[in-house]
């Protein structure tokens, strides 16, 4: 069982695809809040190619250090990889100061796990270990 959307909740992290557009830009892609409010939160182009990120924030991850063994997204996203689109799935924490990226590719071979959260019981998430991700510290590479 997934969890039900919450507009609250949606609102107070929509604030974070800004944020990434903007790193992004800083970095030389041509990025942009995808105006289909129900796909991929960015859509970008560089080197003559089709990106896609997908944002999220991980309130329980205070701070530089990721501290879970594994990352987990929610299956539901398997739907936002396409081919011929470079994918990747972004989690900032709780700060917005650090941020965590998973290649579309790792994500879709990754094994599916069932966990309860707080939300939910039984809810499917594709489980990424920690190797497979690149981290990032926005705020030394804003500077």
């Amino acid at each position: 069982m997934s969890k039900v959307f919450s507009q609250e909740h949606y609102e107070q992290d929509d604030w974070a695809k800004f944020q990434i557009v903007e790193w992004l830009n800083n970095k030389g892609y041509k990025s942009f809040v995808n105006p289909d409010k129900f796909g991929i939160d960015i859509l970008a182009l560089r080197w003559g190619r089709q990106f896609a990120f997908e944002v999220e924030v991980k309130h329980n991850w205070r701070g530089e250090h990721f501290p879970f063994d594994q990352i987990h997204f929610s299956a539901r996203k398997l739907k936002f990889v396409e081919p011929n689109v470079e994918t990747w799935f972004v989690m900032l924490n709780h700060e917005r100061t650090h941020a965590l990226l998973v290649s579309g590719k790792d994500f879709m071979i990754a094994p599916i796990v069932e966990k309860r959260t707080k939300y939910t019981e039984n809810e499917k998430f594709v489980e990424i270990d920690l190797n497979r991700v690149i981290f990032r510290n926005l705020k030394e590479e804003a500077e």
